[in-house]
């Protein structure tokens, strides 16, 4: 299917670069958030995301601008919904908050749209499970600095279609990032559960005296 309109729900500090980075590669993008104060805060700070990819990146100051004035803001998740192509979803790691939204989102967005939750804790075959049309959720998990990380952590669930994940991955890679697809659901993903191993064992040296912290 053919991505054009990306709606972010979750303007905070991911949400917000998430939006940008969208928006920069040239999809039309609505950022969401239940607080017109936190939407503010976002459109402050698009500027700020704009020098960093200039900085990073080489980005020209056309193509920032291009990208901003793609970016529209909303309070209402119906108005949000209404035409999004892929909704990439940035709210507080709760599972009985994201559940509820979930359920609101499907009813509320066209049949076509594919949902992606950014979580990075929770699975989604419970966190789906009394969603219209589950099918199209899965998890695309993005890291901090989303322009400079390029690993987004891709998990569909047991209900998701194949052409959801493929379309997904097939985004990422358009938006600047590196998908990497679970072929299970597994708690940690793949970066946390790797990070909390190189924790562990440098818990065990410093425990057994080979070094100090």
């Amino acid at each position: 299917m053919e991505i054009k309109n990306v709606t972010v729900c979750g303007s905070g500090v991911l949400g917000g670069q998430i939006a940008f980075q969208s928006a920069f590669h040239n999809f039309n993008v609505v950022a969401f958030d239940v607080d017109q104060e936190v939407l503010k805060d976002l459109a402050s700070r698009l500027s700020i995301l704009g020098e960093a990819f200039k900085k990073d990146l080489g980005a020209t100051q056309a193509e920032v601008e291009q990208a901003i004035s793609r970016i529209t803001f909303s309070t209402d998740l119906a108005e949000a919904a209404k035409d999004a192509d892929l909704v990439i979803e940035a709210i507080p790691e709760n599972i009985s908050i994201k559940k509820k939204f979930y359920k609101q989102l499907g009813e509320l967005a066209p049949e076509k749209t594919i949902f992606c939750t950014n979580t990075s804790t929770l699975l989604p075959t419970p966190l789906s499970e009394k969603m219209k049309h589950n099918e199209r959720l899965l998890v695309a998990h993005f890291w901090n600095q989303a322009h400079l990380a390029p690993l987004v952590e891709v998990c569909g669930s047991t209900e998701t279609f194949p052409e959801v994940i493929e379309t997904t991955m097939g985004i990422l890679k358009k938006i600047g990032n590196q998908p990497v697809l679970l072929r299970k659901e597994i708690l940690g993903f793949l970066g946390n559960r790797i990070m909390h191993a190189m924790n562990r064992e440098a818990l065990a040296l410093v425990s057994n005296g080979i070094c100090e912290p």
